[in-house]
């Protein structure tokens, strides 16, 4: 990995000085294994172990002897058995094959990963379960297909990125004991020709492993398969995350906008550009982890009893799925701890809205009371339709400059008097929580539907509503477009996703 996106505990646990210091504890559990079981001579375990640590293994000396040999393992026990004493070096390796001390090695490997990633993780939800409750009681406008759609709280815009990052996290977790529980050491081809099955049992569990059988002489991929998906999960919903941030911190009226330092830089060319560099970067460690974790389902396929295809992907893809995974989690966390919120802006958008947010409810509203007027379910859908689209009918400023033709040169001298025109043409704020009780539907060319049908309709809204606001039908409709009312429908939410 690039060291611009290297951790520090990962790279250390994928170390070579990290893996020949599991090897050797997988040869040493043998020769334990096997003493304890008095299948040789007691006190050569202790022997061999003080041998071997207190002549640390020579990177350098089994990287020359790998260049010769062509095989790491094999230049690695050359290495290592050079300070065992002659008697005693024909119990090192004795009846092992290379994955037989690799694949144990490798299982904890992933494991010691999986602690990083495991307190990342914690540390994110923990992030996302203190925004939430922070922002409990701050409206905003929910979004549909980029549309703006019902209202809920930010609070709980949050719990649903915290519930996205528990679920995965929850299926790593599942999927990680499965996969970091299980290695073998039955020989070259899984029958254990040179260990037994009871030697492999109490050599495993001294390294805290269980055997698994009916393997050839390397590990079905397919048991590690699962924890590479899971893990490219982990990283697509901080993904998902990260472009929620992005979509809310457009410039105009932004809702948010990650952390930027005071001596920041957003652009090279712009000085007032503000980037949301630590999202977009989240999306860059998504896609090189769909491809780690797609070349690790390649694995699975091998040749027969084993072949070699599948050592060259693990030494890289592993080690760099488990940095972008911890990247990202580190990444979003910053993002989510440094988040800066604009709720003025989500109270304007509430306001732009002209009560559209509450469009579902004015509709099911108007099929409860509306049949003793003649108002049926398509009826009260195509009234709240017109009332929306009456509401955001553009003011006289804005509908010029829709209908002015910009394909002539001569248009640029136009352009300075539209913007000020429509800088000084306000549009009025009419909300359809106005528009549909005081039966002030009209006409518009962009729906089909015709003058006779709007003032039928006008007609039996008016009847519906009558001329007293402080009547019960008009209390009713007017409770349908307080923000507040979401609070309540969220609790329950809450309570089951954040235990609050």
């Amino acid at each position: 990995m690039t060291e611009r996106y290297e951790h520090s505990e990962i790279a250390g646990i994928w170390s070579d000085r990290e893996k020949v210091k599991r090897w050797q504890n997988a040869e040493l559990a043998v020769i334990l294994a096997r003493e304890n079981a008095g299948d040789i001579p007691s006190g050569i375990y202790i022997k061999i172990k003080n041998a071997l640590e207190q002549n640390p293994c020579d990177i350098a000396w089994w990287r020359e002897r790998e260049k010769v040999l062509h095989h790491d393992l094999n230049a690695w026990l050359e290495e290592r058995i050079r300070f065992i004493p002659a008697e005693l070096q024909q119990y090192f390796h004795q009846g092992l094959t290379s994955y037989d001390t690799e694949e144990p090695a490798f299982a904890l490997a992933l494991k010691d990963s999986l602690g990083v990633v495991c307190e990342l993780a914690k540390n994110l939800l923990e992030s996302l379960k203190k925004k939430a409750l922070w922002y409990r009681y701050l409206p905003m406008n929910g979004r549909t297909h980029g549309q703006e759609a019902e209202l809920q709280s930010f609070g709980r815009r949050c719990t649903t990125w915290y519930k996205e990052v528990d679920t995965t996290f929850s299926i790593l977790n599942r999927v990680s004991e499965e996969a970091t529980s299980y290695s073998k050491l039955s020989g070259a081809t899984g029958n254990h020709s040179g260990v037994s099955p009871e030697i492999e049992k109490r050599a495993l569990e001294i390294v805290g492993l269980k055997p698994l059988y009916g393997v050839t002489q390397i590990m079905p991929r397919g048991l590690y398969a699962p924890l590479a998906s899971a893990l490219m999960n982990l990283v697509l919903v901080c993904h998902k995350v990260a472009l929620d941030v992005r979509l809310g911190a457009r410039s105009g009226k932004p809702l948010w906008h990650e952390p930027f330092g005071k001596k920041q830089k957003g652009s090279s060319a712009m000085p007032h550009k503000k980037n949301t560099v630590l999202a977009e970067n989240t999306e860059g460690m998504a896609r090189l982890a769909f491809g780690y974790a797609s070349s690790l389902q390649w694995n699975i396929v091998t040749w027969e009893e084993r072949a070699i295809e599948q050592s060259s992907v693990e030494r890289v893809a592993w080690p760099d799925l488990f940095h972008v995974t911890v990247q990202a989690l580190g990444t979003m966390t910053k993002v989510i701890e440094g988040l800066v919120v604009y709720p003025d802006n989500m109270l304007r958008e509430i306001i732009d809205a002209r009560g559209t947010y509450a469009s579902n409810e004015a509709k099911e509203f108007l099929v409860r009371h509306g049949t003793t007027v003649g108002i049926g379910r398509e009826d009260a859908y195509r009234i709240v339709q017109l009332a929306s689209f009456n509401a955001f009918e553009p003011s006289s400023g804005s509908r010029f400059a829709r209908e002015t033709r910009y394909d002539r040169l001569d248009g640029f001298d136009l352009i300075g008097g539209l913007m000020e025109k429509i800088k000084h043409d306000e549009p009025q704020l009419v909300s359809i929580e106005d528009i549909i009780p005081e039966g002030r539907l009209h006409w518009t060319s962009k729906l089909d539907s015709d003058t006779h049908t709007i003032e039928r309709w006008n007609e039996k809204l008016l009847s519906l509503f009558g001329t007293d606001r402080c009547s019960d039908m008009h209390v009713e409709w007017s409770q349908l477009f307080k923000p507040y009312r979401v609070f309540e429908r969220e609790k329950v939410l809450f309570e089951k996703v954040l235990g609050a």
